[in-house]
């Protein structure tokens, strides 16, 4: 058996690459978008969490002592939780407007876009 000649390579890699993206961007895309908010919530949620944590720690310790918070726990705990607010809203409104887009992504929109992510992965290699 021989193999496939050197110049039918590229175009096998080409088609399997774009049939790929075909399918990634036509069928998998939007139903991903959707479960993706939830982690990204999660996530942003625990990040927060992490923050605020040590804060916690040193607040407790801080009444344990003086009987009061520091000045700054409550300043940083309200920076914390507005930076997460707008994380989250930074999120949706990405996700929103990612997930909208994929699911007006026709047949030809996925080919095309399957044939540019191919080629940009293929034709590199040829050079």
């Amino acid at each position: 058996m021989s193999t496939a000649p050197e110049a039918l390579r590229p175009v096998v890699s080409f088609l399997l690459f774009g049939g790929a993206f075909y399918v990634v961007l036509r069928w998998v895309t939007a139903p991903l978008l959707v479960h993706l908010g939830t982690g990204v919530e999660y996530a942003l949620n625990v990040a927060a969490a992490g923050l605020l944590f040590p804060e916690y720690c040193w607040t407790r310790a801080q009444r344990r002592v003086s009987g009061h918070a520091a000045a700054f726990a409550y300043t940083y705990g309200d920076a914390v939780c507005a930076l997460a607010g707008a994380g989250h809203r930074c999120a949706g409104t990405l996700l929103t407007a990612l997930h909208a887009a994929a699911v007006r992504l026709g047949h030809r929109g996925s080919l095309w876009c399957g044939a540019l992510g191919a080629a940009a992965l293929v034709v590199p290699r040829l050079l």
